[in-house]
């Protein structure tokens, strides 16, 4: 394990280490907020929730919870965003700049390249007064950082090794399958795309230079097979191509919904939306084929007409509807 340094200095406390993974595996953990979740606090004290927009200005929402039931809400913001370096956030602010009473501290992290792929991470906190210094001492700010620290790393290394898999352009596993033109953010894409829906899997990554970006991710959504193409800056959004989920009821239907449209998507009509990424989503519940296909033209056509005053499809709608 890698060798801990902490640093006491006036109203700062400091934690530095390295981390055995490159710099991108790293802020990934920082600015994912699914993968905060995994490492932000010591076990067993775990995140059961993140509200994240990367940018100066932006929320930086957690809560924390703790195995007998505890709960704390942090809320907080963004100050300082130098993408892959460093991020410098406060609970002084809420989202827009907006001043909050009780502030405890001002954190920040930095990140450099040490070498053999190697990441040097400094996290820290300042504090308005010693008081307030003192208290996080006291809550445990040595142990808990260095355990959470841990955790991050292992976090990182684990990213990394996937991210390595390969580094040569691979057999593709199936003779057709459909690909999607990203500009960036492809493999980002991909990870979330298959951690939405059961039977799903990454396959193969390419990535010409090791550590570099990916140029091909190929995946299976609940098995039909994707792969995503990227680097084409110039590339913009249509509705010519669109990824079609038939649900099996209204529970993942909204569930699908609400995880398309974090961070930024847009809802459409009738069922379709445009998550962050750009693509479009076309979220269906079985209960519309069939009650489109029941045989009665007059019913058909009042689902239809409830149907087009719809975003997200209401299963219970359209069932009064018919």
């Amino acid at each position: 394990m890698s060798e801990v340094h902490i640093r006491k200095d006036g109203l700062t406390l400091e934690l530095s280490r390295d981390i055995a993974a490159p710099r991108h595996a790293v802020w990934r953990c920082w600015t994912d907020a699914e993968l905060l979740k995994q490492w932000f606090c010591p076990k067993p004290w775990f995140v059961p929730e993140v509200d994240l927009d990367v940018r100066p200005g932006g929320r930086m929402n957690t809560v924390m919870a703790g195995p007998n039931g505890e709960r704390f809400e942090n809320t907080g913001m963004f100050l300082e965003v130098v993408d892959g370096e460093r991020l410098t956030f406060t609970d002084a602010f809420a989202e827009g700049y907006v001043p909050r009473e009780d502030a405890f501290m001002t954190g920040y992290v930095e990140l450099s390249d040490c070498p053999d792929g190697v990441t040097r991470l400094v996290w820290g906190a300042r504090h308005a007064t010693a008081e307030g210094r003192d208290k996080h001492l006291e809550m445990g700010f040595e142990p808990g950082w260095t355990a959470a620290s841990a955790q991050l790393a292992e976090l990182a290394v684990s990213i990394a090794e996937k991210s390595n898999r390969s580094c040569a352009v691979p057999e593709p596993k199936a003779k057709v399958r459909t690909c999607l033109f990203f500009g960036e953010k492809g493999e980002e894409a991909a990870d979330y795309y298959v951690s939405l829906l059961p039977g799903s899997r990454m396959e193969t990554i390419v990535r010409p230079v090791p550590g570099g970006p990916v140029l091909v991710a190929e995946f299976t959504l609940a098995g039909t097979p994707y792969m995503i193409l990227n680097g084409n800056p110039q590339v913009e959004p249509s509705h010519l191509t669109s990824i079609s989920v038939l649900t099996e009821d209204q529970a993942e239907t909204d569930r699908l919904w609400q995880a398309l449209l974090k961070d930024g998507g847009e809802e459409g009509q009738c069922g379709w939306l445009k998550d962050r990424f750009g693509i479009h989503w076309q979220i269906v519940p079985r209960a519309l084929p069939r009650l489109m296909q029941s045989g009665n033209p007059e019913s058909a056509g009042r689902v239809s007409a409830a149907l087009m005053k719809m975003k997200k499809i209401d299963i219970s709608g359209l069932e009064a509807a018919a």
